[in-house]
């Protein structure tokens, strides 16, 4: 049942910023994510963390649902109350401190702080923030590591958990603490699976991925890298999708001359999307898919070996006349093209998609994952599906770490059935070749059949357990991993 929300109770916030009320227009613009509509009762543009713990206090007393955002970029619905009150923190910006000590380089962040800002700051300075996701000029580092995202950079630097050395956490009762690392530990490189990391032993982990369930990110105190390396970018051609995945593999599982800091599938419905972007070049009819990859080097000289190197990896799949068709960036420009190039696969796909959504569709995604060894079986088992569904649909992203998202487009709600129990299939296919259902974009609302698909009862049962320590009243992310209970 929807909270019932009244003037009174508005009034009665402890907050000295307006609260944008039931009924106000402005609420418009944060009833939507990418693939989902709720229906927030107020929303309050947070000034402080002063505010927020005296805002949870309140709402925690009065059983009043809490959902926090960023800008809103989820894939999964997380950031889109059904109910309650919506705290954004798209006034929670900037870098507080850059700071070194023995352990290495640091950043203290406020998590409204965007990620393209967030790595201009540092560049500045002479660091280097590997995580980048697609939605890296809008979307916010708290909702990074409320999600353990990853980016297109993720083959080499892997996700947000291994960067992440300090939260300071609001709880739901506006109490205040810190979670750190300690000296010498090594967190998993490994993506989410759905839910909770049930491996954590440091709750900092078990707070990374929990898609604003458990408490508020206030500050993160990020491990940073040294300036970053120049690298060229490239987009390598083939005929056929398998014939990408093929190189992908050969490459990913070898100890070849090469060690790209991307490597990305763009087949053949991705690069249709591809090229719906203003500035992507005409090419080859023959083209019918791509890897999208990033090559760093420490000089001219090596660039030029790297450059040799790839060349001669390419020419040894496709032939001479396919290779020569590569489309490699060298300069900062072209770098940036081919960036957007990539960026715009998700966002047409996401535009499609909300075409359908009054008639009953809508884009359908994936977010599974699975070991190296088993990708080739894990695409198969997608393309066969994908192939009979009828369906137009699409693979693209972190194929090297196992990680593609997959795509389907649903006209009307027979289709969108069609294509949501292609996911299903999948999600299982993932789980039983040991990998996961939610690799980077968490369960959210809309991907709460998969907890069962990923987890037996008795783990799931722990992360309530886990649930019911942190927020005994159930006010935070509602609807989030767990449903409506």
């Amino acid at each position: 049942m929807k909270y019932d929300w009244n003037h009174r109770l508005l009034s009665s916030l402890p907050s000295e910023t307006a609260v944008i009320p039931s009924g106000d227009e402005r609420l418009e613009t944060y009833s939507e994510d990418t693939m989902f509509r709720g229906s927030p009762d107020a929303v309050l543009i947070a000034r402080d963390a002063k505010e927020i713990s005296e805002v949870l206090k309140y709402c925690s007393l009065n059983k009043i649902p809490v959902t926090f955002c960023g800008s809103q970029t989820s894939m999964t619905g997380a950031s889109v109350p059904l109910e309650g009150l919506l705290i954004s923190t798209e006034a929670l910006e900037g870098v507080e401190d850059i700071y070194h000590n023995k352990m290495g380089d640091f950043a203290v962040v406020k998590p409204g702080t965007v990620i393209s800002i967030l790595q201009k700051v540092l560049d500045d300075a002479g660091f280097f923030y590997p995580v980048a996701p697609t939605s890296r000029d809008m979307c916010r580092i708290g909702s990074n590591i409320a999600t353990n995202a990853t980016g297109e950079d993720s083959y080499k630097y892997g996700p947000v958990r291994n960067y992440v050395e300090s939260i300071d956490i609001i709880l739901q009762n506006g109490k205040k603490k810190t979670l750190k690392r300690e000296a010498g530990e090594n967190p998993t490189r490994e993506r989410n699976k759905a839910g909770y990391y049930t491996g954590w032993k440091n709750p900092i982990d078990l707070l990374i991925g929990s898609e604003g369930t458990l408490a508020f990110i206030e500050r993160a105190t990020l491990r940073l890298l040294p300036k970053q390396s120049p690298f060229f970018s490239g987009l390598i051609p083939f005929k056929t999708n398998r014939d990408a995945l093929r190189f992908v593999i050969e490459i990913a599982g070898s100890g070849r001359k090469v060690n790209p800091r991307t490597l990305e599938l763009i087949d053949s419905g991705a690069l249709n999307m591809m090229k719906t972007s203003r500035s992507f070049p005409k090419i080859s009819d023959e083209i019918g898919a791509f890897l999208y990859i990033k090559q760093e080097y420490l000089d001219e000289a090596e660039m030029l070996r790297f450059i040799s190197r790839w060349y001669d990896e390419i020419i040894n799949t496709v032939g001479q006349e396919l290779a020569d068709q590569t489309l490699i960036a060298l300069n900062h420009e072209q770098r940036e093209d081919f960036r957007l190039w990539r960026h715009r696969i998700p966002e047409a796909a996401n535009e499609l998609g909300r075409k359908h959504w009054k008639a009953g569709g809508g884009k359908v995604g994936s977010d599974w994952w699975v070991p190296m060894p088993k990708l080739n079986e894990m695409m198969e088992y997608f393309y066969g599906i994908a192939e009979a569904s009828g369906l137009p649909y699409m693979g693209y992203a972190h194929i090297g770490a196992g990680h593609p998202h997959t795509n389907f487009l649903a006209r009307n709600p027979a289709e969108k059935e069609i294509a949501l129990d292609a996911l299903f299939k999948c999600c299982k296919k993932a789980v039983a070749l040991g990998g996961g259902v939610a690799g980077e974009h968490g369960i959210g609302k809309i991907h709460t059949d998969l907890m069962s698909v990923q987890h037996q009862s008795a783990v799931v049962e722990k992360m309530k357990s886990w649930k019911q320590e942190y927020d005994p009243r159930w006010i935070l992310g509602r609807g989030n991993i767990f449903g409506h209970l």
